[in-house]
């Protein structure tokens, strides 16, 4: 049987390392305001925001406007 603050057992390490890593990510999201106000150095600040912002915003990708017209089909609207 399982307490909550048990690991889930499983028969691969990598499934409890994949937890442990997880608990310690969530717990440290959780101290992150305390954490950027305890960064007094406004360039350090901008440094760790920018080091953190690949992981919590998704990346853009550029479309060729060729590529935003097939999609939404307005290539078929303009041919002659």
């Amino acid at each position: 049987m399982k307490t909550n603050n048990e690991a889930p057992k499983s028969k691969y390490m990598s499934g409890n390392i994949r937890h442990q890593i997880n608990q310690a990510i969530q717990h440290e999201l959780t101290n992150l305001p305390t954490t950027l106000s305890e960064i007094k150095d406004p360039i350090q600040r901008l440094n760790f925001l920018t080091k953190l912002m690949p992981f919590v915003c998704a990346p853009i990708k550029q479309v060729g406007v060729c590529t935003a017209r097939n999609e939404t089909g307005e290539n078929d609207m303009f041919s002659l």
